[in-house]
């Protein structure tokens, strides 16, 4: 088996919550699950960003939606969508 590569993109729950401190809580709760390859921090509109975090993973049955819940259990995130998956 190889492994997979998941771009997330990471939507905060208030244009007012600390950007980065939000992704750094998200590597924190992922540290040991997968290896994150990449975090940028994006601008969409008045003031509102978004983490996209590019994550690889195992292919096994269910990994992205297990990474999913994992970020989505960190207290400030709001929405998570998969913007690419693609085998490595």
């Amino acid at each position: 088996m190889g492994d997979v590569g998941i771009i997330y993109k990471i939507l905060p729950t208030d244009i007012s919550l600390d950007i980065n401190k939000l992704s750094n809580d998200i590597e924190k709760k992922l540290q040991g699950k997968c290896k994150i390859k990449g975090v940028q921090i994006i601008p969409i509109a008045f003031g509102l960003q978004a983490i996209k975090m590019f994550i690889v993973v195992p292919d096994e049955e269910n990994a992205s939606e297990k990474i999913e819940n994992l970020i989505k259990e960190v207290d400030g995130v709001g929405e998570v969508d998969v913007e690419e998956l693609s085998l490595l």
